[in-house]
C-alpha cells in the first residue's frame, strides 16, 4: 500500500504534517476528515512519487495547454458526445505525446470504474486540487460540461493576468541584461585599450579611475570562473524549479518593494475573490473552497493568514468575521463580502470584487512599467557615464603628467 505525506489543520488552525498509508489520495483525505482534521494536501511520498529524475527535470505542459485540452473536452460534451468517447476521440485526433498519454490514461481509469475526478487526481501536476474538486462536485450534480467551461474561462483569465505580470517584469529585466552586457563589453574590451597608457603612472591616477581599471583586470583574469559559476547557479535554479522547490522566499523579498507590494496585494485579492466565486458558484462548500484557495496563494505570509481563516470558519464563524481579524484583504473588500453573505449572494459579491480589483491591478502594472522602465534606463546611463568619465579622467591625468 503506498504511503502519502499529508498537510492538515487541526481545530485551532495549527498546521500538521505527517505520513499515512492509503489506497489513494482520496482515501487519505477522507481518513483525515474522519479524524477531525482539515486536509490541505496529500501526496505520494515514495521517491519522486513514482517519477524518474528525467521526468522531474522535463518541462511540464504549459497551463495554456491544459486549458486548451479542457476546452476541447467541453466542445465535445456540449455536442452530445459521452465523456469516455470524447477522451478516445481526442486521443486519436491529437499528435502531441503528452496529450495522447494523458487522454488514454484518463480513459483507462474511467473504463475501470473510477470517476472522472478520481482519474484527474492521478495527474496532480496537470490538474490542480481546485480543478479536481470542481469536477467532483459537477459529477454529483450532472453539470460536468458547465463546470469544465467555467474552469476553462477562469484559467484563461488567470493566464491573461499572468502574462500581464510577466510583461511588467520583462521590460525592466531586458534593460538590466542589456546594461550588464554593455558593462561587460566595456570592462573586457574597451578599458583594456587604455590600460597600456597608464603603465608607470598607476600610483598617480585618481582612485576612482584606478578602481575601474582594477575591476577590468579582475574580470578578465577570472572571467572563465565567473561564467562557470553563473552558469552553475542558473542550472541549479532551473533544476530546483523543476523539482518543485519553494519560491516563497524570493516572492517575499520582491513583495517588500514599494511598487511590487501594491501589485501583489491586488493580485492576491483578485485571485482569492475570483476563485472563491467560481468554487462557491459551482457548489463547493465554503470550508473546502478556502482549503483549496490556500494552495493558490504564493506568499507564505498570506498562506498563514488563509490557514487562520480556514480554522475560524471551521469553528463556526462567518467568512467576513474571520477575514476582519486578518489583514491580507482590504477592509472594504471584507465589507463587500459581508454584504454578499447577508444577502445569500456571496459568489456574486466576490465576483464583483474580483472584476474591480482586476482593473486596479491592470492600472498598477501600467504604472509600475511607467516608473521602473525609465528609472532603470536612468540608472544604467549614470553607471556607464561614470565609467566613461573615470577612464577619461585617468587619461587626462596622464596627459597632464607628460606635459
Amino acid at each position: 500500500m503506498p504511503r502519502f505525506r499529508y498537510e492538515a489543520l487541526d481545530g485551532s488552525g495549527r498546521r500538521l504534517t505527517g505520513t499515512m498509508d492509503g489506497g489513494n489520495r482520496g482515501d487519505v483525505i477522507a481518513e483525515l476528515n474522519r479524524a477531525g482534521f482539515l486536509p490541505i494536501e496529500a501526496r505520494e511520498s515514495r521517491a519522486g512519487a513514482g517519477r524518474t529524475l528525467r521526468e522531474m527535470l522535463t518541462p511540464e505542459p504549459k497551463s495554456e495547454d491544459v486549458t486548451a485540452l479542457t476546452l476541447d473536452i467541453v466542445m465535445l460534451l456540449q455536442g452530445g458526445v459521452m465523456l469516455s468517447e470524447a477522451l478516445v476521440l481526442l486521443s486519436q485526433m491529437d499528435s502531441r505525446g503528452w496529450r495522447v498519454r494523458v487522454l488514454r490514461e484518463l480513459h483507462r481509469a474511467i473504463a475501470s470504474g473510477k470517476t472522472f475526478s478520481a482519474a484527474l487526481a492521478e495527474h496532480p501536476r496537470l490538474f490542480s486540487p481546485v480543478y479536481v474538486k470542481m469536477v467532483e462536485v459537477a459529477e454529483a450534480t450532472g453539470r460536468l460540461d458547465k463546470a469544465l467551461a467555467s474552469l476553462a474561462e477562469e484559467r484563461q483569465r488567470v493566464e491573461r493576468l499572468r502574462k500581464k505580470l510577466v510583461g511588467a517584469v520583462s521590460y525592466p529585466a531586458f534593460l538590466v541584461i542589456a546594461a550588464l552586457s554593455a558593462m561587460v563589453f566595456i570592462f573586457t574590451y574597451v578599458i583594456p585599450q587604455f590600460e597600456t597608457a597608464l603603465e608607470g603612472f598607476r600610483d598617480k591616477v585618481d582612485p576612482t579611475a584606478l578602481m575601474v581599471f582594477n575591476a577590468s583586470r579582475f574580470l578578465r583574469t577570472h572571467g572563465q570562473d565567473i561564467t562557470i559559476g553563473l552558469g552553475a547557479a542558473a542550472l541549479s535554479l532551473i533544476a530546483l524549479g523543476r523539482l518543485g522547490a519553494s519560491r516563497g522566499l524570493w516572492l517575499q523579498l520582491v513583495a517588500k518593494l514599494p511598487v511590487a507590494r501594491t501589485v501583489f496585494r491586488h493580485e492576491v485579492t483578485v485571485q482569492f475573490c475570483r476563485t472563491l466565486a467560481v468554487l462557491l458558484g459551482n457548489g463547493v462548500d465554503i470550508s473546502t473552497a478556502l482549503r483549496l484557495l490556500r494552495d493558490l496563494v504564493r506568499l507564505p505570509a498570506y498562506m498563514l493568514e488563509v490557514d487562520g481563516v480556514v480554522a475560524d470558519v471551521r469553528k463556526g464563524r462567518r467568512l467576513s468575521e474571520a477575514l476582519e481579524s486578518r489583514s491580507f484583504l482590504p477592509r472594504h473588500v471584507v465589507r463587500m463580502l459581508r454584504v454578499g453573505e447577508d444577502s445569500g449572494r456571496l459568489p456574486d459579491s466576490a465576483s464583483r470584487v474580483a472584476v474591480f480589483y482586476e482593473a486596479r491591478l491592470d492600472t498598477a502594472l501600467t504604472r509600475a512599467i511607467a516608473v521602473i522602465g525609465p528609472a532603470t534606463m536612468i540608472l544604467v546611463s549614470i553607471l556607464i557615464a561614470w565609467l566613461i568619465i573615470s577612464v577619461m579622467t585617468a587619461l587626462m591625468s596622464v596627459n597632464d603628467l607628460l606635459k
